[in-house]
């Protein structure tokens, strides 16, 4: 099912999950006995909440929370101007459950440096567990504010069980949402984040002076899926989504899924979905990009750009990443993986882009180990570098059953593949499809650096134009 328009109002979706209830607080007043029998199956209205005296709607969502049942936005029915919800940001406790109508439920940082929700477990064992977050449209301050870095929508950290479905992020200064396994200040300390589902989202820049949309630094469990990301990121901030831990050791990142998303017109300077690791760290595991669309991207990364900030070796744990089934055009390459072990990339379609993707840079605490290319396809990439694809440095590289079509931009040095000056151990090129490539001055561009061993480069099955043939290798 496509992500929900956000321009119109999007009617609740029946509102028959199960809710979580807490008991009341103290002191605070439970369900107004004015609601409706229909109010109450939609949730405890935010608008009987509100006191004379409230300078926004803080307050009042924070007594709604309070009474323990889940909570409704009623569109249009805020304190602030057009009906919007004003907000400071409210802090969400275990079991925060807010709904409201779609578009027209309209919840607003109430300060241009703030953002709308927050949340935080007081120790670092401990999690706020079941957070829903449903058809809401979320604002920030950026067309007035332009860039504040720390500046998040909406920032959970220490959480679990985290629900956030048709929810529009709409003009982030900072981040749209932050995933934060950590606490930073006064010292840095883990969090933990866990078991979070972020579902059929938009995530609109507005002016792309922002950060990330989503940025995570740590957690297990994290799925972002059929979300929509339009406008993002300024070009010195990483991109749209970017799972970037620092350099703590308490850091890990399992089980990340990013599936079905949409990304248009979205800039950044190391990708639209990116993993930066550093090397204290253990690589991410079990991870799957997988059947996205990428169109428009005006940033200088790539659709997909991973490094784990280490040369592999055999000790290096295995990172099962998949980046597969997935569609690009146009920006300025597909795939960037400047170091990883375990990777399999398939069944990509990858067309105009103006550069290469390439799999292991050459430079120090780099390089790639038992990577697969299988099934792709280069259509008229590389028409201002002049290749689709490069292999720089690694060990147990197979590029399979890949077609170049119209690649390259038919200038000295051109190719729809290049070979470089890295150390490139046991590369495979079997059942590749050169065939769409007549003009190109070389199939193959080889700079192998002086500790290449010739001969070991293991070719088969390869298709080449009428009267042309693959280099020795």
């Amino acid at each position: 099912m496509p992500p929900p328009r956000f321009s119109d109002p999007v009617p609740p979706p029946g509102w028959t999950r199960r809710q979580a209830l807490r008991g009341l607080a103290a002191g605070v007043a439970a369900i107004p006995a004015t609601a409706s029998c229909n109010d109450r199956a939609r949730g405890i209205r935010v608008p009987d909440f509100r006191q004379g005296g409230d300078p926004d709607d803080t307050a009042a969502f924070t007594r709604a929370l309070a009474s323990g049942g889940a909570v409704h936005c009623p569109a249009g029915q805020g304190s602030g101007p057009g009906g919007a919800y004003l907000l400071r940001p409210v802090s969400l406790p275990s079991g925060a459950t807010i709904q409201g109508d779609g578009a027209g439920s309209v919840l607003r940082a109430a300060l241009d440096t703030a953002g709308v929700f927050e949340a935080m477990s007081a120790a670092p064992a401990a999690t706020l567990d079941g957070i829903t977050l449903q058809d809401l449209r979320i604002e920030g301050a950026v067309a007035r504010t332009g860039f504040f870095e720390h500046c998040n929508l909406v920032s959970l950290s220490g959480v679990a069980g985290v629900r956030i479905e048709r929810v529009a992020f709409v003009g982030f200064s900072g981040d749209g949402l932050y995933l934060g396994a950590e606490r930073a200040w006064p010292v840095p300390e883990p969090r933990i984040v866990r078991d979070v589902i972020v579902r059929d989202c938009l995530f609109d820049g507005v002016t792309g002076d922002n950060r990330n949309a989503i940025s995570v630094t740590g957690g297990a469990d994290i799925t972002i899926d059929r979300c929509r990301f339009v406008r993002c990121t300024r070009p010195d901030m990483p991109g749209p989504i970017d799972f970037e831990p620092d350099a703590f050791p308490f850091y890990r990142l399992e089980r990340l899924r990013v599936t079905g998303c949409d990304f248009a017109g979205c800039g950044g300077n190391v990708g639209q979905i990116a993993l930066v690791v550093p090397a204290l760290i253990p690589p991410p595991r079990d991870v799957l990009i997988s059947g996205n669309n990428f169109r428009d991207y005006h940033g200088t990364g790539g659709d997909v750009m991973v490094t784990i900030r280490r040369q592999p070796d055999a000790a290096t744990p295995a990172m099962k990443c998949v980046i597969e089934d997935n569609v690009g055009t146009g920006g300025y390459c597909g795939v960037q993986l400047f170091s990883g072990k375990d990777v399999v990339i398939r069944n990509n379609r990858w067309t105009g882009y103006a550069g290469r993707s390439f799999l292991g840079f050459d430079e120090d605490g780099a390089g790639v180990m038992d990577v697969v290319v299988s099934g792709d396809q280069f259509i008229g990439c590389g028409w201002r570098e002049g290749i689709a694809l490069a292999v720089y440095k690694g060990d147990g590289i197979t590029v399979e059953d890949v077609r170049f079509t119209r690649t390259g931009n038919g200038g000295p040095g051109s190719a729809p593949i290049y070979l470089g000056t890295g150390r490139v151990r046991r590369l495979s090129l079997l059942r590749n499809d050169w065939r769409g490539n007549p003009a190109a001055p070389g199939l193959i561009i080889v700079e192998r650096g002086a500790d290449y061993l010739p001969g070991t480069t293991r070719l088969g099955g390869n298709l080449v134009p009428e009267g042309r043939s693959l280099p020795a290798l």
